[in-house]
């Protein structure tokens, strides 16, 4: 305990976070009747019965492609659309894209020559998002002479049409311009209905409460089961929407289908709250304690119950993240820093002896956590990875070793400097690594490589999060005295602009990475489709997290209300 009184004498950085606002208490006191084996029993049968019912709905002649393209749009925004896969290949989209040609689809019969707004917007977001090779261009044919989209149709319909046309301009690809211009139309347009000042007024509300939903929470920054439990509330509101005895038994089996999955996440975040809290690191005060948001994070990239190991391994690769973050960024001197990296680069536990015994559990935290998910990660692919999992670990922690020496000798690096640098520090070499591992695919080198470094999709990830980061938290950072941060390196590239300039150039970088994301998504490859969503949803977590600036570290108000309801708040289900 004397080392820990001479590092308290010595002056650190410090960062003023805020302590843990989630009780430990509260969360191992969760204890959901969801998991009962009845449950389980009437979700199977309910699932049954929906794949006749739907089928026998989308095949009939008198609901032809509107109609297909309606359910799966409606299944996939309740977050059952796994339970039905084969029915939304067969039924719905593979007839879809027979019928879909360059001037779009129509409403009716597979011939039909009036084309439809809302039906082909509805068609080129779903066949994309299934991975169907379908061009935007199609779009053209409803503009007019000044680039403006037309819609014949008046009222809740003209409104409805404009809202599917957002959705689907969200699944862009770089180049696109057509899509870009839909985007910007739409959400001009709906915002002004959403105001009352559109040409559309007395919009019904349940379709005023899908345009809220997707102007504030567009794809590319919308989790699966926020957007679950948020339509859950939109469908239950709405009256005339109920009506359909289809429409019950979907909205039945949503909402029973959440709270079996939300009983699987509480059984796993109170896993997860019993290793924070027996843990040596948690009695100290150094180091932020965030295991509850890190693992809601995880449940934003991959909720299904067979991901269990891989949710896991995210929450806790993640909270070791944030102590080594705290460690290098605040808390440690720059020769404990390097003493830490050296001991990653050799592996030995033995280096940091010396050091003040706050620095030594943070470092056995992270290397006793890092060899258990090593070992995890060697029975599930069967073979030897560790060599490639301690090169993830080194190249992380010397990222942060950069930063710190920034820091300490007050240097800005060029810009190119700072983001070869910062796609490391992003994290998401480890974040991503491990719970990919751990899917339950065996992932030979050849599909690893695809997926993970030295892959475009892995190098847009971690591009994306840093900018994501830096953008969201550039004032923090300069409150704590981090010249170095992303802005500052721009600006001293680029003398004579502003800080508004330099936002807007990586803003600018942003998007135009998100569209190669998407595109990278979605392209046809061998690498196993599960592997893909979940590289890709990491950046869609954290884009909804950083919604309402730094929700992972700085858990404030719509986080914390997020969390509740997808984690803890049961929907209410009339027995």
């Amino acid at each position: 305990m004397a080392q820990i009184s001479e590092s308290a004498a010595i002056p650190r950085r410090t960062a003023n976070h805020h302590g843990n606002v989630w009780d430990d208490d509260l969360i191992l006191s969760l204890d959901s009747p969801y998991g009962a084996p009845a449950y389980y029993e009437r979700l199977a049968k309910l699932i049954e019965e929906m794949k006749h019912l739907l089928l026998r709905e989308m095949e009939d002649s008198n609901h032809d492609l509107i109609r297909r393209l309606q359910i799966v749009d409606t299944l996939e925004c309740l977050g059952i659309d796994r339970h039905f896969q084969h029915e939304i290949k067969t039924a719905a989209l593979h007839y879809v894209y027979r019928c879909w040609n360059e001037k779009g689809i129509g409403m009716g019969s597979s011939d039909s020559g009036s084309k439809d707004l809302d039906a082909t917007a509805l068609g080129l977001r779903a066949l994309r998002l299934h991975r169907y090779n379908v061009s935007s261009g199609v779009l053209e044919n409803f503009q007019d002479e000044n680039g403006k989209f037309f819609c014949n149709l008046t009222g809740d319909k003209r409104v409805r049409s404009m809202l599917s046309l957002l959705r689907a301009s969200e699944i862009s690809f770089p180049g696109e311009k057509v899509m870009q211009e839909a985007k910007a139309f739409t959400r001009e347009y709906l915002t002004q209905v959403l105001a009352g000042s559109g040409d559309v007024t007395d919009v019904d509300q349940s379709l005023l409460r899908e345009v809220k939903y997707a102007l504030e929470f567009p794809w590319y920054c919308s989790a699966p089961r926020w957007e679950a439990r948020s339509f859950i509330e939109i469908y239950g509101q709405n009256q005339s929407w109920l009506k359909s005895n289809i429409n019950q038994k979907v909205l039945e089996l949503a909402k029973l289908d959440f709270n079996i999955l939300q009983c699987t996440h509480q059984k796993e975040i109170q896993c997860i709250t019993r290793w924070w809290r027996d843990s040596e690191i948690a009695q100290l005060n150094f180091y932020r304690r965030r295991h509850v948001e890190l693992y809601f994070w995880a449940v934003t990239c991959i909720f299904e119950p067979e991901f269990s190991p891989s949710r896991i391994a995210f929450a806790k690769i993640t909270t070791v993240g944030a102590v080594l973050d705290d460690l290098y960024d605040t808390h440690g001197m720059l020769d404990e820093l390097r003493t830490i990296t050296e001991g990653v680069r050799r592996w030995d536990l033995s280096l940091t002896d010396d050091l003040p015994e706050n620095i030594k559990i943070a470092f056995r935290f992270f290397f006793n956590t890092a060899n258990e998910l090593a070992v995890e990660v060697v029975k599930k692919q069967g073979r030897d990875m560790t060599a490639l999992l301690k090169a993830t670990w080194q190249r992380y922690v010397e990222s942060y070793l950069q930063e710190a020496e920034w820091i300490a000798s007050r240097h800005v690096p060029t810009f190119n400097e700072y983001i070869k640098n910062g796609l490391a520090s992003s994290g998401m070499c480890i974040i991503n690594l491990f719970p990919l591992l751990l899917l339950g695919q065996l992932l030979p080198n050849n599909i690893l490589e695809q997926i993970y470094s030295p892959s475009k999709i892995q190098e847009l990830s971690e591009l994306t999060i840093r900018l994501i980061d830096d953008i969201r938290d550039f004032e923090d950072e300069k409150e704590r005295g981090e010249i170095a941060s992303i802005v500052e390196c721009y600006m001293k590239d680029n003398p004579d602009s502003t800080v508004e300039n330099a936002l807007n150039h990586l803003e600018g970088i942003l998007h135009l990475s998100l569209e190669e994301l998407n595109w990278e998504f979605i392209k046809q490859d061998t690498v196993p489709l599960c592997c893909k969503k979940f590289t890709f949803n990491i950046v869609r977590g954290v884009q909804f997290l950083y919604k309402y600036g730094d929700g992972l570290y700085i858990s404030n108000k719509e986080v914390k209300d997020q969390i509740f309801k997808i984690l803890i708040d049961q929907v209410p289900i009339e027995e």
